[in-house]
């Protein structure tokens, strides 16, 4: 394709991300193809109006995301890699963690995401996601008072969970939405007591029992109810609506 036109310039102190996302839209939507090759830094450089130094950051960053290949010598520069569920799993998490929704946004999202995780885990579930499952949450319960280890397995089980699903999307959608809830929990339980914080690690333990208990009788139905209360309890710790919480 003419890459002459494609961008426009980066009028902001953010360049090399807004550069990035501009590369990665035009890869995302096809109209960059596995192969092709980006133009010079110094064309580059031109189009966007930023200096070299800001675009071999942007490339730096495409590159680490697995969106690019950067190839040295007279015949090499920028390649444009095959893009897989898994490499847009990445881009997803950097909007996420750069505050690109609302809280609001996120917790109803929630509902979706978790809804959708345990029905279908609930249909789809083997044996051996049964064991991935019941093994997070033994490791679970056994660190109600181990915030750190908690926090591990609590996004153990629903990356368990989300896997039970069978379905691509769904599990590098989760991961990228829990990996932000995480974040903003662990935010806003900060002035939290030791003992408060076990309390609360033990009714996320119920609920996610729940869910698992629902999954094994593959009742999918009920999954989703105890999915709901999961999402209540993400709700009653956040913060007021529309606010996130700060450094995250």
């Amino acid at each position: 394709m003419d890459l002459k036109q494609a961008f426009f310039p980066a009028e902001t102190q953010r360049a090399p991300e807004v550069i990035y996302d501009q590369i990665y839209q035009q890869i995302a939507n096809g109209r960059l193809k596995p192969g092709d090759r980006l133009p010079s830094e110094r064309v580059l450089a031109e189009q966007f109006q930023r200096s070299r130094h800001v675009i071999r950051e942007a490339l730096r960053m495409l590159q680490q995301d697995g969106l690019i290949t950067v190839e040295v010598g007279s015949a090499g520069g920028s390649i444009v890699q095959q893009v897989s569920a898994d490499l847009l799993g990445t881009p997803l998490k950097h909007y996420l963690a750069d505050g690109g929704l609302s809280l609001l946004e996120l917790t109803e999202y929630r509902y979706l995401n978790d809804f959708g995780c345990a029905r279908f885990a609930a249909r789809h579930r083997t044996e051996t996601d049964i064991q991935a499952m019941r093994d997070a949450l033994e490791q679970l319960k056994a660190s109600v008072d181990k915030e750190d280890a908690f926090r591990a397995y609590d996004a153990a089980f629903h990356h368990a969970l989300a896997e039970a699903s069978h379905n691509r999307l769904m599990i590098l959608v989760n991961d990228a939405v829990m990996e932000m809830s995480s974040k903003i929990t662990d935010a806003s339980i900060a002035s939290y007591s030791p003992a408060q914080r076990a309390e609360l690690n033990r009714r996320i333990f119920e609920t996610h029992n729940a869910i698992f208990q629902a999954v094994v009788a593959r009742d999918a139905a009920e999954a989703c109810r105890c999915a709901e209360a999961v999402v209540n309890l993400f709700r009653e710790q956040s913060p007021p609506e529309g606010e996130l919480p700060q450094h995250l």
